[in-house]
């Protein structure tokens, strides 16, 4: 009888934080909507002459909500479980399920459990959704010519880029680059050459390539006009203005990979001989963002577990767990940006914080609950 009335009561308390989550959640997301429709309205009045369709915002707006992710649940679980806990204690039924004999923790489980199921469900259902978005804004921004679209795109299938210059448009693709110091070599290069209206110009295969010092050297050079007229080169030197740097700089954002597609991708990225902290930083974000979640709420739980007396000192409660709640994720954010930046290991970076988090606050909480 008693593992009846627990899963009741499991299920009440699990209803009452999903629908504080979904209301803080659903806020923030429409003041990113919001905000987003507005930038992106002035960006296609400046750049673009012509009615743009309402879609188009709105499919912006969604990137930007599944952008904002890694930032916006953690925080909304965080403000959901003050809220929680405040109209429990407001209402007195956490006083209730306290004389019953349950502990903390014993009503903290299913909460802690729909945390967990946040981060799995973000890391394995909403952030392949996210990265499809990517991918598709991507292409729109190269059809509207403004200013989110990334020229250089790297895949399992090699590197893609797209270069422009004041009377033609390039289209590159490598099907093998290694890195080798300030030079970049590559094989089995295509280059596909047009007008700035899209008409093709010629096509310049090349067995192979080196990149140095804004210099693209091509060998073994097949050269194709839009007559099918070819001529063939032993060599061949392609006017570019890239460089290796900006190629590592502009390589394709971690976000535009799903948390499926990363592990492929960073072995690539690396075996080619680039640095792959950020994609590797981004992929532990997801992978131990249950243990973020969790630690939020153990943040929320200690300043609004108690039951306060007077309207002063409940606001004081609730102000101080959004402070360090905010703390927490602000500092993991600093220790992440140290780690991806190389000066500690990626691993350490990526779970100290939030490790650290959980610690102290079941800490405090075996000291004020059961100590």
């Amino acid at each position: 009888m008693r593992i009846k009335k627990f899963g009741i009561l499991s299920k009440f308390l699990a209803r009452h934080f999903w629908a504080s989550f979904a209301l803080v959640f659903s806020t923030i997301s429409g003041v990113i909507v919001l905000f987003s429709i507005l930038n992106n309205s002035q960006s296609f009045a400046s750049r673009v002459s012509g009615r743009v369709p309402m879609r188009i915002f709105l499919e912006f707006a969604a990137v930007d909500v599944f952008y904002a992710l890694g930032t916006t649940i953690p925080l909304s679980v965080l403000l959901a479980g003050i809220i929680t806990f405040w109209k429990l204690s407001r209402s007195s039924e956490l006083t209730v399920i306290r004389g019953v004999g349950l502990s903390v923790w014993n009503f903290l489980a299913p909460i802690i459990m729909v945390c967990t199921f946040l981060g799995i469900l973000n890391m394995a259902i909403l952030n392949p959704i996210g990265a499809v978005l990517q991918r598709r804004i991507q292409r729109i921004s190269y059809k509207y010519d403004i200013s989110r679209a990334n020229p250089l795109l790297f895949s399992q299938s090699g590197l893609w880029l797209k270069e422009r210059s004041e009377f033609t448009q390039s289209f590159m693709h490598a099907e093998y680059i290694r890195k080798e110091g300030d030079v970049l070599n590559a094989r089995n290069l295509t280059i596909f050459v047009t007008d700035l209206r899209s008409n093709f110009l010629r096509r310049i295969e090349a067995d192979s390539a080196v990149l140095k010092n804004k210099s693209l050297e091509l060998y073994d050079v097949r050269m194709i006009d839009p007559r099918l007229f070819e001529e063939s080169f032993a060599s061949y030197v392609y006017p570019t203005s890239l460089t290796v740097d900006r190629i590592e700089e502009n390589s394709s954002a971690p976000e535009t990979f799903s948390f499926w597609e990363l592990p492929g991708f960073i072995s690539f990225f690396e075996a080619s001989g680039f640095s792959a902290r950020r994609h590797r930083s981004h992929f532990y974000m997801l992978l131990f963002m249950p243990l973020m979640l969790c630690a939020m709420l153990l943040v929320a739980t200690v300043f609004s577990i108690a039951p306060s007396r007077g309207r002063t000192n409940l606001l004081l409660k609730l102000s101080g767990g959004v402070l360090c709640g905010f703390a927490v994720f602000f500092v993991d954010q600093v220790v992440r940006a140290i780690g991806t930046s190389g000066r500690m290991p990626l691993l350490l970076s990526s779970i100290s914080v939030p490790l650290i988090a959980v610690m102290l606050s079941s800490t405090l909480l075996l000291h004020k609950e059961d100590g």
